[in-house]
C-alpha cells in the first residue's frame, strides 16, 4: 500500500487498516524512498483535501532520512491580489436578500435540455453573484499606501540594501548607513514643509498636538474579587459585569424612584451598584434615594503654636461627586433633619482642635458614621481611592492615620522619589504646609514639555509664522502653567500677621523663586516664538513676542480672577465667605485681597430668556445710516397724538482729566416735544451703560403721561447693540435697567425702533444735547445707576493690568543696551504686527533692533574669529548699515517711503530706520528692493568656496560710499 511490491511487516496491516478507518489517507507518493538507504518509511497521514507531501532532496536536514514537505491548501496565503470587491461582514444580509431576490428568476436546472443550457445557467448564476458583489461590496484596495515622506531615493536605496543583505556583499553596513541617513534627511525635509506651510493657527495646532501631554499620575488600579486591574477597557467590562451581577440580584424591589424633580448622575462603584446621586426638596412622606460613591479625601490642618486644628472630608472633583441620604432612614421632616446631618457630615466633615491627634479621633468617628449609613443604604465605598494629607506649619509634625476598621487604614499620602508630599485635588496640588511648591512644580512640567516642543518647531530661517506660534504659547503654554495660580499667587506683598504697630503692614509674600519658574518657562516659550539668536535680552524677547515675564502674567490671572469675583452669582461659596465681616483680629486673605482690587458693581443674576417680537432682526434691517434716517424721518412725521416716542442717548467725556458720563431722553405725543429729562451715572461705566440707563428712564417718564387713548409706544434708540439686549437677553453689564426695560416692555405696548445718530433726526438731536448737559450737571438719581458697572470695573481691571505690564517694562527697560533703547519702544501683551512677517525677514528686523546679529561688534564681542565682520562694500556690518551701504543706495529711487536724499549722516539714516521698523510691511519691502541681505550672502557663500588667501570680492571701493558712520 505504502511501498508497492514490497511486503508488510511490523503490523503495517493494522496501520493500513486504521487509515481507512479513520478517514485519513496516506499523502505521500507510494514507492518514494524517505531514507538514503531506500523503502518508504516514513508516512505522513491526512483527512484535509487535496494536502500532499514531498520528498526535498534538496533540503538536507543533516540526517540519514530525506526532508519531507508537507504543503496544505489555503493555509498561510494572502488574500487574492486579483480581488476587485469585498464584501464587509455587515453587508452579508443585504448580499443574501439580493440573491434571494435574483435566484427566482433564473432557469430551472430540470429544464435544461443539455450541457449547453446548464452552461448558461451557470454563466447567469455567476454574473447574479457578481451584480450582487458590486452592489453591497467595496473596490479592493491592494496596493498599500506608502509613507508620505518616502522617495524614490529611500526606494533605490531600500532595494540596494536589501539585495546586499540577502547576499550578504560586504558593503552591507555602509548601504544600510546610507538609507538610514537618506531616510532621516526625507523625514526632516517633509516635516520641516508641513511645519512651514502652517500659515493658518488650524494648521499649527494640528502641528502642536503631535505632543501630547499624559498626566504624571495614571488613574489608580481597581481591584476587583481581589484582582487588581490597570487597563481602562478592562475596568470598565468588570465594573459593567458586576453592576449587572448585582441589579440582578438586588431586584426591583431596592430601586426607588424619588419623587418630584431631580437632577441625576450615575457612576459604577466597585461593588457594582449603579450609584445615582439626586438632589430634591424634603417635603413630607417617603422619599428613596441612593448614594454615589466617591473619591474620598480626607484632609487634617494644623495650625501654628498648636492653637487649633481642622480635619477636612471631601468627595470627587465636583458638587456632584457628594452623598445625599436616603428615605429609609426617616420620613418627613423630622427624618429630613437626620438625613442632613449626615449628608453635611459627608459632605464637608470639618473638626477643629488643638493637636493632630484630637482631630484624627473625631475623623475616624466621622468616617465610621458614613461606612455604617452606606452599609445601611446599599453604598459601598472605594478604599483604594481614598487620600488624607495633614496640613501644619509646625516642623517635623507628626503624621499619624486614620484607623477606621482594622480593613481600612487610611495612610497620610506620600511622594515618589524627592517629591513633596501632596494631595491632587482639584488639579492643584495641596503640600503639607500650603507652599503650593509642589503644585508649581507640577505645572511646570508639563508647560516646560509644551515649550520645547514650540521651540523645536520653527528656527531662524524655517517654521510656521510668529504670530501662529505666538497663541500657541498663549493657549498650550501659559494657560497650563497659570492653571490654579488664583490659589497660591496672591501678589508680592501680603498683610503682616504681626501684632502692635506692624500690624497689617505690607511684607513679602517669599513666592520669588516660585515666580521666577513660572517667567523660565515662559521665556523659553517667547525665544521659540522668535527668529532671534539666544543671546538676545530676555526683556527684548518678552516685549518683540508679545509675551508677558512671568510676574507679569501671574498679576493678570490675579486681576481676572477680582473682575471675576465681582461678577459671580450672589449665591456662589466664594461671595458668601467675601460678605462674611471679618473678625477684629484677623488679618486680609488673599480673597479678600484679590477682591479689594477693583470697586464694587451690581451683581449679574441668572434671568429668563426674554424673546419678544423682532428679536433675531437686524435693527438696521440692512439700510445705511443716510438711508435709514430718511425712512425715519418719513415714518415720524406720520404718526398721530396717540404715540408716544421716546427718543434716548448716552455721552461719555473727558473734562479736564475727569470722565463725565451721562444720559438724556425726549419724550414726544406725535411731533410735539412733551418731556425731557438728563443726568449722570458713575464714571465707573460707559456710554452703553448711559444708553440703557437713558432708555429706562425715557420709558417710565412715558409712562407717567401714558393716557389710555394712547395706542402704542416706541422707543427710539441710536445703539443697535442696547436695542439687541432690549429685544433679547440682557447683558451682564447694566442689567437691572434692561431686565425692568424687559418688564415693561412685556406689560405695555411698547416697540422699539432704531433712529441713527447725528443724522439730522430731531428727537435723537434734542436727547444727545440732554445727554452732554447731564453729563456736566453731574447730577446722579439715588438708585443703582450711581453704582459702578460691570462693563466699567472691566475697565478698572484693564488699567490696572496695563499698570503691572509698564511696571515691569520700567524696571527692566533701563537694563538694556543703548542700541536698544535708541528705538524708545513701548511694551504692551499684544500682537506685534512684525510677527506677521516671514521668518526670515523679521530675523532681520530684530537683529537691526537688538544688535544681536550678524555685526561685526557682536561677533567681537562674542569672540567670533572666523566671522566675516565687513560688507560686500569693504565697510563693516553694523544694524544700520544697511540703509549707508552702497548696494541699498543704488535703488534709493525704489525706496519705500522714501526720504528727499539718500541718508548720508547717523541721524538721518537712524530717522528713516525708525519708520522703516515701525511699519513692518515697509521694511519688508525695502529687503526685497535693495535685495542687501541676498547680495551679501551671494558674496559670502563664493568667498566661501574659494582657498584661503585667494582673490577678495569687493562691490566697490571704499571711496565711492558718500558715508563714514560705518567706515568709522
Amino acid at each position: 500500500m505504502f511501498e508497492p511490491g514490497i511486503h508488510s511487516s511490523n503490523q503495517g496491516s493494522l496501520l493500513a487498516a486504521w487509515s481507512l478507518s479513520s478517514g485519513a489517507d496516506f499523502i505521500g507518493d507510494p514507492g518514494e524512498p524517505t531514507h538514503r538507504a531506500g523503502h518508504t518509511i516514513d508516512l505522513t497521514f491526512s483527512n484535509i483535501p487535496f494536502a500532499e507531501t514531498k520528498v526535498r532532496h534538496d533540503l538536507d536536514s543533516g540526517s540519514d532520512h530525506f526532508t519531507l514537505v508537507t504543503l496544505i491548501p489555503g493555509r498561510g496565503q494572502q488574500t487574492n491580489a486579483n480581488t476587485g470587491y469585498r464584501v464587509a461582514e455587515d453587508s452579508l444580509e443585504r448580499f443574501a436578500h439580493i440573491i434571494n431576490s435574483g435566484v427566482p428568476l433564473l432557469p430551472r436546472p430540470a429544464s435544461a435540455q443539455g450541457p449547453g443550457d446548464l452552461d448558461d445557467i451557470a454563466r447567469l448564476l455567476t454574473i447574479l453573484f457578481q451584480n450582487a458583489i458590486k452592489a453591497v461590496g467595496k473596490k479592493a484596495q491592494n496596493a498599500a499606501r506608502s509613507a508620505p515622506w518616502w522617495t524614490p531615493a529611500c526606494a533605490e536605496l531600500h532595494a540596494s540594501y536589501a539585495k546586499a543583505r540577502q547576499r550578504s556583499e560586504p558593503d552591507q553596513e555602509r548601504k544600510r548607513r546610507t538609507m538610514l541617513s537618506t531616510i532621516r534627511n526625507a523625514k526632516r525635509d517633509y516635516w520641516r514643509r508641513i511645519i512651514d506651510n502652517a500659515a493658518e493657527d488650524a494648521d499649527l495646532y494640528k502641528v502642536v498636538g503631535w505632543h501630547k501631554l499624559s498626566p504624571s499620575l495614571k488613574a489608580p488600579p481597581l481591584v476587583v474579587d481581589g484582582i487588581s486591574i490597570e487597563s481602562t477597557r478592562e475596568k470598565a467590562e468588570a465594573l459593567f459585569g458586576k453592576s449587572a451581577t448585582s441589579i440582578q440580584r438586588l431586584g426591583r424591589s431596592g430601586l426607588r424612584s424619588p419623587r418630584g424633580g431631580s437632577a441625576a448622575t450615575d457612576a459604577p462603584v466597585d461593588d457594582g451598584h449603579l450609584a445615582r446621586r439626586d438632589r430634591e426638596e424634603w417635603q413630607g412622606g417617603d422619599a428613596g434615594y441612593t448614594g454615589r460613591a466617591g473619591r474620598v479625601r480626607c484632609a487634617a490642618t494644623q495650625k501654628a503654636f498648636g492653637t487649633d486644628a481642622k480635619a477636612g472630608l471631601a468627595y470627587g472633583a465636583a458638587p456632584a461627586n457628594q452623598l445625599v441620604p436616603s428615605g429609609s432612614q426617616g420620613q418627613g421632616p423630622a427624618g429630613g433633619h437626620v438625613h442632613r446631618r449626615i449628608e453635611d457630615a459627608m459632605r464637608n466633615p470639618t473638626r477643629a482642635s488643638k493637636s493632630v491627634e484630637s482631630n484624627v479621633a473625631m475623623l475616624e468617628r466621622d468616617i465610621r458614621q458614613i461606612m455604617r449609613w452606606g452599609a445601611m443604604n446599599k453604598v459601598a465605598f472605594a478604599p483604594e481611592k481614598l487620600e488624607m494629607i495633614h496640613l501644619s506649619r509646625k516642623r517635623n509634625a507628626s503624621s499619624p492615620s486614620v484607623a477606621v476598621s482594622p480593613e481600612l487604614i487610611i495612610s497620610p499620602v506620600t511622594a515618589v522619589g524627592e517629591g513633596q508630599p501632596a494631595l491632587r485635588w482639584l488639579g492643584v496640588w495641596i503640600d503639607r504646609k500650603l507652599s503650593f511648591k509642589r503644585h508649581v512644580s507640577e505645572r511646570a512640567s508639563k508647560a516646560l514639555k509644551v515649550a520645547r516642543h514650540i521651540k523645536g518647531l520653527a528656527g531662524v530661517k524655517f517654521g510656521p509664522p510668529a504670530a501662529s506660534l505666538r497663541k500657541a504659547v498663549i493657549t498650550c503654554v501659559q494657560s497650563s502653567l497659570l492653571y490654579g495660580s488664583e490659589i497660591w499667587y496672591g501678589g508680592r506683598l501680603k498683610p503682616s500677621a504681626a501684632a502692635g504697630y506692624n500690624r497689617n503692614q505690607l511684607v513679602s509674600t517669599k513666592l520669588g523663586p516660585l515666580i521666577d519658574k513660572v517667567n523660565k518657562i515662559i521665556v523659553l516659550a517667547a525665544r521659540g516664538v522668535l527668529p532671534a539668536w539666544r543671546t538676545a535680552p530676555t526683556a527684548s524677547v518678552l516685549r518683540d513676542a508679545g509675551l508677558p515675564s512671568g510676574g507679569t502674567a501671574l498679576e493678570h490671572a490675579r486681576i481676572r480672577f477680582a473682575l471675576r469675583l465681582r461678577t459671580l452669582d450672589a449665591a456662589h461659596p466664594l461671595v458668601r465667605r467675601l460678605e462674611a465681616p471679618p473678625l477684629p483680629w484677623q488679618r486680609a486673605t488673599k480673597l479678600r485681597c484679590v477682591d479689594a482690587l477693583v470697586p464694587r458693581a451690581p451683581r449679574p443674576i441668572l434671568a429668563q430668556s426674554h424673546f419678544s417680537p423682532g428679536c433675531r432682526t437686524d435693527p438696521t434691517e440692512g439700510r445705511t445710516k443716510e438711508a435709514a434716517a430718511e425712512h425715519f424721518n418719513a415714518w415720524w412725521s406720520q404718526l398721530g397724538r396717540d404715540t408716544i416716542t421716546v427718543f434716548s442717548d448716552g455721552t461719555e467725556q473727558y473734562k479736564d482729566g475727569a470722565k463725565l458720563v451721562g444720559y438724556g431722553y425726549a419724550v414726544y405725543r406725535g411731533q410735539t416735544l412733551a418731556r425731557t429729562g438728563s443726568g449722570a451715572i458713575n464714571s465707573i461705566s460707559h456710554v452703553f451703560d448711559a444708553e440703557a440707563i437713558g432708555a429706562l428712564k425715557g420709558l417710565q417718564c412715558a409712562l407717567d403721561i401714558l393716557q389710555p387713548t394712547d395706542e402704542r409706544i416706541w422707543m427710539c434708540i441710536d445703539s443697535t447693540s442696547v436695542i439687541w439686549c432690549m429685544r433679547a437677553n440682557a447683558s451682564n453689564t447694566s442689567q437691572w435697567a434692561f431686565l425692568e426695560c424687559h418688564t415693561l416692555i412685556d406689560r405695555y405696548k411698547v416697540g422699539i425702533k432704531w433712529s441713527p445718530g447725528h443724522m439730522g433726526i430731531e428727537g435723537n438731536e434734542a436727547a444727545d444735547e440732554l445727554a452732554n448737559t447731564g453729563a456736566n450737571e453731574g447730577r446722579t438719581d439715588d438708585d443703582r445707576s450711581a453704582e459702578p458697572t460691570i462693563s466699567g470695573i472691566g475697565t478698572t481691571a484693564k488699567a490696572l493690568a496695563d499698570i503691572a505690564t509698564s511696571d515691569w517694562w520700567s524696571q527692566c527697560h533701563p537694563g538694556l543696551s543703548a542700541s536698544y533703547r535708541r528705538w524708545k519702544l513701548g511694551y504692551s501683551v499684544t500682537e506685534p504686527p512684525e510677527l506677521r512677517l516671514p521668518r526670515t525677514v523679521l530675523h532681520r528686523l530684530l537683529a537691526t533692533r537688538t544688535a544681536h546679529g550678524d555685526f561685526a561688534q557682536y561677533h567681537r564681542r562674542f569672540g567670533h574669529t572666523e566671522a566675516e565682520l565687513t560688507c560686500l562694500c569693504g565697510f563693516e556690518k553694523a544694524p544700520d548699515h544697511l540703509v549707508f551701504c552702497e548696494i541699498s543706495q543704488r535703488k534709493f529711487h525704489a525706496w519705500p517711503a522714501r526720504p528727499e536724499r539718500p541718508p548720508s549722516r547717523p541721524e538721518e539714516g537712524r530717522r528713516y530706520l525708525s519708520a522703516l521698523l515701525a511699519h513692518p510691511e515697509l521694511f519688508e519691502n525695502f529687503l526685497a528692493v535693495t535685495q542687501y541681505f541676498a547680495i551679501n550672502a551671494r558674496a559670502q557663500r563664493t568667498r566661501d568656496q574659494t582657498i584661503p588667501g585667494g582673490s577678495h570680492m569687493s562691490y566697490g571701493s571704499p571711496r565711492q560710499n558718500r558715508h563714514s558712520l560705518t567706515a568709522t
